[in-house]
């Protein structure tokens, strides 16, 4: 491995000075030609970066920070603050700290007002098909859950289970929730009182109804018809109001965003009306104060009066729901998760659902559930939560998610997933990893030419099998097979059945299968027949 503390970036601005140190590694997969002339990062406000050529980040390797400063600044990333402890040297504070990104895509590191917008980019899958693939793949899935998870709060939806047709029950969601809140917001803005306000200004004699003696003299001496005076003003864009322009116009701002990113949007008469309303509302509120519109993003007013004014503490609850992720926080995604890794455990989930009701024949009953939070869709765990498929014969196979299983002789086991087939003891266990093993000696000994999942996960896989028992002695085990799944570029798929981890499943029982969105699925598929043919 290249040594970690080579500079790979330097940003500058005013007197601050931050660099990004670490090593220079090369992507596991492939990188499109056309991507790697495109610069991978562009200064932010007053500041200036070197070197001015391409530089690859990437979001497993860790990185380190280093901030010096006249004096202490915040530093942040995506407007998240970083925890840094500062020392005085020589002339100068400064702060040293690690950074891992942990997702793809462009993020902003910034010193106060300025700093920088850099690339991270995958050094395992190519970003612009195999990752999006499979954020295209959990995404109609995952958006038929965060409309599911809304509509229990909301009536008349709150019985409605989400229908095969996901993209329906969003619209649907968004039309109920969009009325209430027009509702809401005119309400709102009529019975929010108007501030009255009080400011210096220069005022004509004319217009003032009681001339001040003074004013009178002063216009006497020197003939200035002016005045400095007070004038008091009723003035209707108070805090509260400006909350509710802010927002109505953040709705029309993210429907249009989304007309333009999601093609079945663009052909849409009931999205194009939700969208015409939104403008109407906004045109009207505007005109009403004389504003122009704001570039702030809506925040949720924390005043007395948001406390106590009805209409407005509804449309507070009804961004509130906006904000649980029923807009798509990317171009088109509404995936909640922005760490890869656990997009890539949800992806191979629901795809080990999708196969064994393909290899089954059998029928969905229970489908894979959510937590409660959406902002980031998390996969509901534990044995009642287990996706649930009926077979003709009568029996069910569950597919479980981070099962713990308590009680064993040892320690609590938890694995990713877990294939059980009701009335057979032997269980599939699946891990997914999105990583790959980096370490020189072991590629050496162990890689045979391709990349391979860390080896620490390959003992884990040991550990599953062996520990996974019967709780009453004398103790059996229950776990047939224990296999990691990894993303392993398509350039290797094909040799991959010729693996010392691929035969080593049949072996004994412990091995690694390539499982990469938008690849081949057939080695994960032959193992879940394989289980399956012995029900």
């Amino acid at each position: 491995m290249p040594r970690s503390g080579e500079v790979l970036l330097r940003v500058s601005a005013a007197d601050a000075t931050m660099v990004i140190l670490g090593p220079r590694v090369s992507p596991i997969g492939s990188i499109p030609e056309e991507s790697s002339a495109v610069s991978s990062a562009y200064p932010i406000g007053h500041a200036s970066i070197e070197p001015k050529t391409r530089v690859l980040l990437f979001d497993d390797v860790l990185y380190t920070l280093q901030i010096s400063a006249p004096t202490r600044l915040e530093v942040s990333q995506g407007h998240r603050p970083l925890q840094l402890s500062w020392v005085w040297h020589g002339s100068q504070y400064i702060a040293t700290t690690t950074w891992q990104c942990r997702q793809v895509g462009w993020t902003e590191l910034c010193m106060g007002e300025a700093g920088v917008r850099v690339k991270i980019t995958s050094r395992k899958m190519d970003y612009e098909t195999d990752y999006r693939t499979m954020v295209q793949d959990l995404e109609d899935q995952v958006r038929g859950l965060t409309a599911k998870l809304i509509s229990g709060i909301l009536n008349p939806m709150e019985a409605t289970e989400a229908p095969f047709d996901l993209w329906s029950y969003w619209l649907a969601l968004l039309e109920n929730l969009w009325a209430d809140l027009a509702r809401d917001v005119h309400f709102a803005w009529r019975t929010l009182p108007l501030q009255l306000s009080i400011e210096e200004e220069s005022v004509h004699l004319d217009r003032m109804k009681k001339p001040n003696p003074r004013d009178l003299r002063a216009y006497m001496l020197r003939g200035n018809p002016r005045i400095r005076a007070s004038v008091r003003r009723w003035d209707g864009l108070t805090d509260e109001r400006l909350y509710l322009v802010q927002l109505v116009q953040y709705v029309e701002q993210r429907l249009l965003r989304i007309f333009s990113k999601v093609p079945e949007v663009a052909e849409s008469r009931r999205m194009a009306s939700i969208a015409q309303e939104a403008s109407r509302l906004l045109r009207q509120l505007l005109a009403e104060v004389r504003f122009e519109r704001t570039l702030s993003e809506p925040k949720i007013p924390q005043t007395p009066l948001a406390q106590s004014n009805p209409a407005l503490r509804r449309v507070i609850r009804w961004h509130r729901l906006l904000r649980m992720g029923l807009f798509p926080e990317g171009d088109r995604y509404f995936v909640g998760p922005k760490d890869i890794s656990l997009l890539y455990e949800y992806w191979c989930y629901l795809t080990i659902v999708r196969l064994v009701v393909e290899e089954s024949g059998g029928e969905l009953k229970v489908s894979p559930t959510a937590s409660a939070n959406p902002v980031d869709i998390l996969l509901s765990s534990g044995k009642e939560h287990a996706a649930q498929i009926a077979l003709s014969n009568g029996r069910t196979v569950k597919i479980l998610y981070e099962r713990q299983y308590q009680g064993l002789p040892t320690i609590t086991q938890q694995p990713d997933h877990v294939v059980e087939l009701q009335g057979m003891e032997s269980l599939v266990v699946f891990d997914a990893k999105y990583r790959f093993e980096l370490d020189d000696r072991s590629l050496k000994h162990y890689g045979g030419g391709s990349p391979i999942p860390p080896i620490d996960t390959i003992n884990g896989m040991h550990q599953y099998h062996d520990a996974i028992v019967t709780r009453k002695s004398p103790h059996r085990r229950l776990v047939d097979r224990a296999i990691v799944l990894f993303p392993l570029p398509r350039e290797h798929i094909n040799a991959w059945r010729y693996h010392r981890f691929y035969q080593s499943i049949d072996a004994v029982g412990v091995g690694a299968l390539p499982l990469l969105p938008g690849g081949s699925e057939q080695y994960l598929r032959d193992q879940i027949r394989y289980y399956l043919m012995g029900m």
